[in-house]
């Protein structure tokens, strides 16, 4: 896996990464976290580098498949967690409490299943004062119920205290339901940010839905989309690639779909009102042409 064309910056907020694993996401988390070097460029987290133990100690990272001491209890995890990064020495029980998994406090480690070892590495990361900088894998994937519940509120109040939580999924769901801003990587190539593509599914609306987008390949997309039964319609002026449908879920739905299918790199996605979209043809017809032989998009 090679993550190529990188060059962004991240600021305080919650930032979603959207794309599959093979697309490398978890690759970009673990340079970000120190655990991995890269072989050309530079990654600065903090100002500093994340190999020294000074920026490391900020940082906290919840990947999908935790390992934990075995030896220790819960409560022993974050007292040693604690002291590593210099926290003045609190309860555990509190720690854990933000997530409402403090009756894990004095469980064994090794007795504890991957959703109940990640909701113990989210909570200490987010009771930590010494944490500006909070990494997650698939944060809505296989977490203890409890923290599941609590997830959005806590990473929210994380990060309205000027740090910043950095996740990687595959959802477009989780994307919207908990992040200020998305990113799409495809084969190694970080685009964005763009809106979350759910964030229109509150119903269908009488007056339909409308996204512009600006690819690096309308016509492979614009094919793609026409096969859509959702797709009613398609537009191309000066700003981009114009779709419009009338349900803002299931338009959100098939190009979500079609993105990934054809794999395009989007530049740029807006949503805008259906009803000021300029003269739009049908989406088979601008696919195919009037010969049904070759392309004739306006």
């Amino acid at each position: 896996m090679t993550l190529s064309d990188l060059n962004v910056s991240w600021d305080a907020g919650i930032h979603a990464i959207l794309g599959a694993p093979k697309d490398g996401g978890p690759l970009l988390l673990s340079m970000l976290a120190g655990a991995e070097r890269p072989r050309k460029g530079q990654i600065r987290v903090l100002k500093g580098n994340p190999l020294e133990r000074s920026v490391r100690s900020r940082i906290a990272f919840v990947p999908l498949d935790p390992v934990l001491p075995d030896a220790l209890r819960v409560h022993e995890i974050v007292m040693l967690a604690q002291r590593f990064r210099g926290d003045a020495r609190g309860s555990a029980v509190d720690g854990l409490a933000a997530l409402g998994i403090e009756t894990l406090a004095p469980r064994p480690a090794r007795t504890l299943g991957p959703a109940e070892g990640r909701a113990v590495l989210l909570a200490e990361a987010l009771a930590s004062p010494s944490v500006r900088v909070l990494l997650i894998e698939e944060p809505a994937v296989c977490l203890e119920p409890r923290a599941a519940s609590h997830l959005g509120g806590s990473l929210r109040e994380f990060a309205r205290d000027g740090r910043a939580v950095i996740l990687v999924t595959s959802s477009a769901r989780d994307a919207d339901a908990l992040a200020d801003d998305t990113w799409l990587l495809r084969a190694g190539i970080l685009s964005g940010p763009c809106p979350p593509l759910m964030s229109l599914a509150r119903g269908p609306s009488s007056t339909g839905a409308s996204f512009r987008l600006a690819v690096s390949d309308a016509r492979a997309l614009t094919a793609a989309l026409a096969r859509e039964t959702d797709v009613e319609t398609m537009a191309y002026d000066e700003g981009g690639l114009r779709v419009n449908g009338p349900n803002p879920v299931a338009l959100a739905e098939a190009l979500g779909r079609t993105i990934a299918a054809t794999q395009v790199v989007v530049f740029d996605l807006r949503i805008e009102r259906s009803d000021a979209s300029p003269p739009p043809v049908r989406p088979r017809e601008a696919a195919l042409g009037p010969d049904r032989s070759r392309w004739e998009v306006p």
